[in-house]
C-alpha cells in the first residue's frame, strides 16, 4: 500500500546551503564568566594569599624624611646676606632646584656619606646572595654569610674597602628618593632599622649642607685670594710711587713752599680732577671691553651679572630693567617649549609658533644689548674728552713752569693717586668679599629634622597587595573566560537558538545511574507511570507536546544524534511510553541495526526483529512486542547485516512505515548517529518529524553543525533540538528561575 508521507516545511526552514555557523554570544560568554565567581575569588584569594607570604618573607622597610630649605624669598634682610646656596647663582629658579637635586643624589655624597658612617660593613648596604637571603629568611644568618665572612679575612686592604664603600654608596641610592616642592627639598631614605633610616636622611641632608657650604667658601677663598693679590700689589706700587716722589724732590731740591700760590693750588685741583678722570675712564673703557667680550663670544647676560674671578660686574647690564623682563621671558618660553617638545601629540603647530616668539624675544634682547653697549660707548667717549679737557687746562696753567724737573714731578704725583685709588677699590672688593664669607648659613638650612619611624612602610606593601588583587582577579576572569569560550558544549536553549537556528523542543534532567542500560530505563519508565506529576515526567511530556505542536500532529518521528552515547535511544524509549501515556497507540522502533541500544533494553530472549521483517525472513506478528508498564509496543532491530543503509532505503521499509501509520497513532523511530553512518539520513525521508538529540555542556559545536550539514536534504523536517542530561541546578544561572525546585527534583532523582 503506498502513501503520500507529510513533508510541510516549519516556521525554521530556511534556505540553507549547510548548516548554520555557530556565532559567538558575547552576553552569554560574559554570563557564564560570572556563573564561575566562585573560581575568580578562590583565585583572587590564592592570589592575596601569596601576596601576604611574600610580604611576610621580605624585611619590614621605614621611611625617614627630612626637608630642606634652599631658599626663602620672603626674608627681608639685606642681598648680600640672602644669597642661594649654590656659590654664584643670584636667583633661585627651576634649573637651579634640579640642579640641587642632582647634587643630592650625585654619587659623590653618597661616598662622603657611606665615609662618614662607615657603611663598608653595613651589611643591609652591602651585596648579598641570593642563598644568603634565603637563609636569613628562614633564620640561618650565618649560613649564608660564609663566604662575606671569609672574604673579610682575607681581605682588608683599601683597595676592598673604597670597592664596598661604592657598593655602598650605590645601594645608598637605590633607598633614596628626593623631591621638590617650590623652594623645599624633601630627602626620603629607606631601610630595615628605623634609627638606620632616621640617621642616614639626617646624614645626606648634613654632608649636602656641607658640601655646598665647602664650595661656596672655596669660591669665594678663589676670589678672595685674587683680590688679596691685587690689593698687595698695588700697596706695593703706591709706596714705590711716593717713595719715588721723595727722592725726586730731594734730588731737585723742589719744595712744597714753591707752590702754595694760588696756580699750584689750581694746578693741584685740575691734576686731582685728571686722576679721577683717568680713573673713570679705565672703568668705562674696562667696562666697554668685557661687554664687548661677552657680546662677541655670544655668552650668556647672566654671566655679566655675577662677580667671577676674572672681571668686574657691569651694572648698566644689572640694571636694566627691560633686559630682566626680556630675560625673564626667555627663560620662560625656554621651559615651556622644552616641555611641549617632550609631551606626545601633534603639537608641531604651537612649538613653531613658540620658537617664533623665542626669536623675537632673542632679537629685541640682542636689541637691547646694542643700546646699552652704544651707551657704554658714549659714556667712555665723555669720559675721554672730559680727561682730554682737563689735561689742557693743566698744560695751560702749567705752561710757565715748563722746568724738566716740575713736569717729572707731577706725573710722579698723578701715577701715586692713579695706584692710590685703585688700591682702595681692591681693598673695598676685599673686605666685602671677606664679609660675605662669614655669612653662608643666613640662607640654606634644614627646617625639618630627619623623622624617627614608627611603623614600617605601607606604600609598597599595599602595591604588592593591590597588584596580586588585580593579578589574582584578571586571572580568575581570564581563565573563566578561556574555559566558557572553549567550552565544547551547549546549556541553554538561548545558545542553542543562536547558533544553530533551531528550538529546543525539550530539556530531559540528568539521572545519575550505576547500573546497566535496562535497569536506567526501568527506573525511569517507573518514575514515569509511578509519578507522572513529577519533574522528570513533565519534561518529557513536554518535550513530546512541544514536538506536537511545531506542526500538525507528527505521526512519524525520528530520533537521532550527531555522537553515540548521547542518550538518543533513551530519549526515543521516554517519547513512546510518553505517548503511550497519553492513550495513544504507540510503537517504536529500533532502526539502529548496528549498536540495537533499544533491543537490548526489551529483548528477554533472542528473537527476529527488523532486519528480519524487511528481508521477508518474519512477519510482523513474529517481531512486534509490547511492554506491559507502559503498554508501548516495540520491534527490535533484529540480527546486524552489512548493508544496513540500503535495507532502510528499501521499499519494504516504506511499505512497513505506511503500514505502521494506518494501524497506530504514534511511530517513534530510534535510529544511528548522524555522523558515524548515514542510516538516519536514509531513514529520514520517511519521518513526518525528526529530533536531534544533543548531550547538555558535552556535544561539541563542530559536531552538531556537521549532523545538521549530514540532514541538509531533509532539514525541513527537523522539528528541534532536545537537550538531554540536563544538570539542573547551573539552570538559574542561564535565566531560569524556580532553581531551588528544579535543585530539588534533580537532588530527589540522584538519591532515588
Amino acid at each position: 500500500m503506498q502513501h503520500n508521507l507529510p513533508a510541510e516545511p516549519t516556521e525554521y526552514v530556511e534556505d540553507m546551503a549547510g548548516a548554520p555557523a555557530p556565532s559567538i554570544d558575547l552576553f552569554a560568554i560574559v554570563a557564564g564568566v560570572l556563573r564561575r565567581w566562585k573560581m575568580i575569588t578562590a583565585m583572587t584569594l590564592f592570589a592575596l594569599i601569596a601576596t601576604y607570604g611574600v610580604v611576610k618573607l621580605k624585611p619590614p622597610v621605614y621611611k625617614s624624611t627630612v626637608e630642606i630649605l634652599v631658599y626663602d624669598p620672603q626674608r627681608q634682610i639685606d642681598a648680600s646676606v640672602q644669597k642661594p646656596i649654590s656659590p654664584f647663582v643670584e636667583a633661585m629658579g627651576y634649573d637651579a632646584i634640579a640642579t640641587e637635586i642632582n647634587i643630592i643624589k650625585s654619587k659623590s655624597v653618597a661616598l662622603r656619606v657611606a665615609r662618614e658612617l662607615g657603611l663598608e660593613s653595613d651589611p643591609e648596604l652591602q651585596a648579598h646572595s641570593i642563598l644568603a637571603e634565603w637563609a636569613e629568611l628562614i633564620g640561618f644568618p650565618g649560613l649564608g654569610r660564609a663566604d662575606n665572612n671569609s672574604a673579610q679575612i682575607t681581605g682588608g686592604t683599601e683597595e676592598e674597602k673604597a670597592e664596598k664603600l661604592d657598593q655602598a654608596a650605590d645601594a645608598l641610592l637605590g633607598n633614596l628618593q628626593v623631591w621638590s616642592e617650590s623652594y623645599i627639598i624633601f630627602v626620603s631614605v629607606t631601610s630595615r632599622s628605623p634609627m638606620q633610616a632616621q640617621r642616614l636622611a639626617s646624614t645626606i641632608a648634613n654632608d649636602y649642607l656641607a658640601s655646598q657650604r665647602e664650595a661656596r667658601q672655596d669660591a669665594l677663598r678663589r676670589v678672595a685670594g685674587w683680590l688679596k693679590g691685587r690689593v698687595d700689589d698695588q700697596q706695593s706700587r703706591v709706596l714705590e710711587t711716593e717713595s719715588a716722589i721723595e727722592k725726586f724732590k730731594a734730588k731737585t731740591e723742589i719744595r712744597d713752599t714753591e707752590f702754595s700760590n694760588m696756580r699750584e693750588q689750581q694746578i693741584a685741583a685740575i691734576n686731582a680732577q685728571i686722576a679721577i678722570a683717568r680713573i673713570t675712564v679705565e672703568e668705562k673703557r674696562a667696562r666697554l671691553d668685557q661687554a664687548r667680550r661677552v657680546t662677541d663670544t655670544k655668552g650668556d647676560i647672566q654671566g655679566m651679572t655675577t662677580t667671577p674671578s676674572d672681571s668686574p660686574s657691569i651694572p648698566e647690564l644689572i640694571s636694566s630693567g627691560a633686559l630682566a623682563d626680556l630675560r625673564r621671558k626667555q627663560v620662560e618660553l625656554s621651559w615651556r617649549l622644552t616641555d611641549l617638545q617632550n609631551k606626545p601629540g601633534e603639537q608641531y603647530g604651537h612649538v613653531i609658533a613658540m620658537r617664533t616668539e623665542l626669536a623675537g624675544i632673542n632679537k629685541q634682547i640682542n636689541a637691547e644689548i646694542e643700546h646699552i653697549l652704544g651707551n657704554l660707548k658714549n659714556s667712555y667717549d665723555i669720559a675721554v674728552r672730559r680727561q682730554q679737557g682737563l689735561e689742557a687746562d693743566s698744560q695751560r696753567l702749567t705752561a710757565v713752569h715748563d722746568s724738566e724737573s716740575y713736569q717729572k714731578l707731577q706725573e710722579l704725583r698723578r701715577a701715586a693717586d692713579a695706584d692710590r685709588k685703585l688700591y682702595e677699590s681692591y681693598l673695598s672688593q676685599y673686605n666685602e668679599i671677606s664679609e660675605r664669607s662669614t655669612l653662608q648659613n643666613a640662607s640654606a638650612r634644614i627646617i625639618s629634622p630627619a623623622s624617627l619611624p614608627r611603623s614600617p612602610t605601607s606604600s609598597r606593601r599595599m602595591l604588592l597587595y593591590a597588584l596580586g588583587g588585580m593579578l589574582g582577579i584578571g586571572g580568575g576572569f581570564l581563565l573563566a573566560f578561556l574555559l566558557e569560550y572553549f567550552r565544547p558544549g551547549v546549556e541553554s536553549a538561548t545558545e542553542v537558538e543562536q547558533s544553530f537556528g533551531r528550538p529546543v523542543i525539550g530539556l530531559i534532567p540528568l539521572v545519575q545511574h550505576r547500573k546497566f542500560r535496562g535497569a536506567i530505563y526501568d527506573r525511569l519508565v517507573h518514575k514515569m507511570v509511578d509519578q507522572p506529576l513529577s519533574h522528570f515526567s513533565e519534561a518529557v511530556h513536554g518535550m513530546r507536546i512541544s514536538l506536537e505542536l511545531s506542526s500538525a500532529n507528527p505521526k512519524v518521528v525520528l530520533v537521532t544524534s550527531a555522537l553515540p552515547s548521547e542518550g538518543k535511544s533513551t530519549t526515543a524509549m521516554l517519547l513512546a511510553a510518553s505517548s503511550a501515556s497519553s492513550g495513544k497507540r504507540t510503537v517504536l522502533l529500533d532502526c539502529d541495526l548496528r549498536q540495537q541500544s533499544t533491543s537490548e533494553v526489551f529483548r528477554n530472549e533472542l528473537r527476529p526483529g527488523l532486519s528480519e521483517l524487511l528481508r521477508g525472513a518474519a512477519k510482523m506478528s513474529d517481531v512486534i512486542i509490547k511492554d506491559p508498564a507502559t503498554k508501548t509496543y516495540m520491534i527490535p532491530a533484529g540480527l546486524m547485516v552489512p548493508n544496513s543503509a540500503d535495507l532502510l532505503m528499501s521499499q519494504r521499509m516504506r511499505d512497513l512505515i505506511a503500514e505502521l501509520r494506518d494501524e497506530f497513532d504514534y511511530v517513534v523511530m530510534d535510529t544511528s548517529p548522524l555522523l558515524p553512518v548515514v542510516d538516519a539520513l536514509a531513514l529520514a525521508t520517511v519521518a513526518d518529524k525528526i529530533l536531534v538529540i544533543v548531550e547538555w555542556s558535552r556535544t561539541p559545536r563542530a559536531s552538531i553543525s556537521e549532523a545538521f550539514k549530514v540532514l541538509r536534504p531533509e532539514v525541513h523536517r527537523v522539528a528541534g533540538i532536545v537537550l538531554n542530561k540536563v544538570n539542573l541546578n547551573p539552570l538559574q544561572g542561564y535565566g531560569y528561575r524556580g532553581g531551588h525546585h528544579y535543585r530539588s527534583v534533580a537532588k530527589y532523582f540522584s538519591n532515588a
